[in-house]
């Protein structure tokens, strides 16, 4: 007898992670001391004077058009998004007129020719910090590539940073911008936004943390309890949302995000600390599990007096469980199957009461027609399946 179950052990993406700590970067040139590895090297502090900071003039070279910084992360990854953390110590505002590219390996170790994301930003506007959610949104999964670039497409001034981040996997995402489910819903506010922002400005899906270049939410009053609130449409078990903080002055220091019922009851509710963006740990990216609450709103506010700003607040449902199907195969054995959607792991266990009991089963799985099947000739005794993520 073959019993077969689904489990899902994971509310959030496994494994994501800053790549591009570990990689090889290189650039066009380096100045004053500011050589590429800086600028992966997992310190996020952007005064010049403590060591972890890229800098790059422009491209000295007669003729020169561009100049460029990229990272190798050794293999070809699943790319959610890239950011980029300002210097600090210096107003030099470099975000402008620049490509961001991603590249698969050609199978010799270098750059595809053909790249698997590439797209030209912010023609007009210079600011001191940049980041992208479009990589996630590129195709299922995330993009993918071993290779990412920025280039300046002006050859003006110079380029420079605190810490270039490549967020991903080595395994397709589950979680990206294109399955965000605050993206663009209902918003309301304690007070009206202010200093040019716009109310939308929280869930548009820019992560640009720049106030400059127009998507940072900024209330028009200070006081405990300012408030910036999403309406998801219905009540939704929620694996967990991603805050983005403000990367210049001016951040909220701490935030209170809650998640709220279609009564708006309080189902949830997480303290987040910001650390400030000029200091040597500075904040930007937060992610707040929900575990599987349900809720219908979610509630950004102050805990302090202060102004709430922050540049974009993402949310995501639980994921549909895929089901596991058995049917005998016609020649005295039986088909496992499930549809091929997600990163799930196939396993198996004989005692379903042994908690230890799971291992990665070892039948070979066959992929056609968006389903993933395995064959099990003559079976004997007991055996569970379940899929794992």
């Amino acid at each position: 007898m073959l019993i077969c179950s689904a489990t899902l052990q994971a509310w959030a993406d496994p494994g994501v992670t800053n790549l591009a700590v570990g990689g090889i970067a290189t650039s066009t040139r380096s100045d004053f001391g500011g050589t590429p590895e800086k600028g992966i090297d997992g310190n996020r502090d952007g005064n010049f004077g403590n060591g972890s900071v890229f800098y790059e003039n422009a491209d000295s070279t007669p003729g020169a058009t561009s100049y460029f910084y990229q990272v190798d992360l050794g293999q070809n990854d699943y790319i959610d998004r890239v950011q980029f953390l300002p210097r600090t110590d210096a107003d030099q505002n470099v975000f402008g007129n620049f490509n961001i590219a991603i590249y698969p390996d050609d199978g010799t170790g270098h750059p595809a020719a053909t790249p698997s994301f590439s797209q030209n930003y912010n023609s007009s506007y210079f600011g001191d910090s940049f980041a992208t959610l479009d990589p996630g949104a590129a195709a299922p999964g995330g993009a993918n590539g071993r290779f990412v670039s920025i280039t300046r497409l002006d050859n003006n001034y110079w380029m420079t940073f605190a810490e270039m981040e490549v967020i991903g996997s080595a395994t397709p995402l589950q979680f990206t911008r294109s399955n965000d489910i605050a993206l663009n819903k209902p918003v309301t506010t304690s007070s009206a936004p202010g200093f040019g922002a716009v109310i939308t400005a929280g869930n548009d899906g820019n992560i640009t943390g720049d106030f400059g270049a127009g998507s940072v939410y900024h209330s028009s009053t200070h006081g405990v309890g300012e408030y910036w609130q999403v309406d998801l449409g219905a009540d939704t078990p929620l694996a967990y949302a991603e805050l983005f903080a403000r990367t210049s002055v001016n951040s909220t220091t701490e935030f209170k995000v809650s998640l709220l019922d279609s009564s708006s009851n309080v189902v949830n509710s997480v303290i987040v600390d910001n650390s400030d963006v000029t200091g040597s740990t500075p904040g930007y990216d937060h992610q707040i599990d929900f575990n599987g609450a349900t809720g219908r709103y979610i509630r950004v506010e102050t805990t302090s007096d202060s102004y709430l700003a922050f540049s974009e607040l993402e949310a995501f449902a639980v994921p549909t469980l895929p089901n596991l199907a058995i049917a005998p195969n016609g020649s005295n054995g039986v088909q496992v199957s499930w549809p091929n959607t997600g990163n799930y792991t196939l396993q198996q266990n004989s005692d379903v009461s042994n908690a230890g009991g799971w291992t990665t089963s070892g039948y070979s799985i066959t992929t056609a027609s968006g389903t993933n099947s395995i064959t099990i000739t003559s079976p004997a005794g007991n055996l569970f399946f379940r899929l794992k993520q």
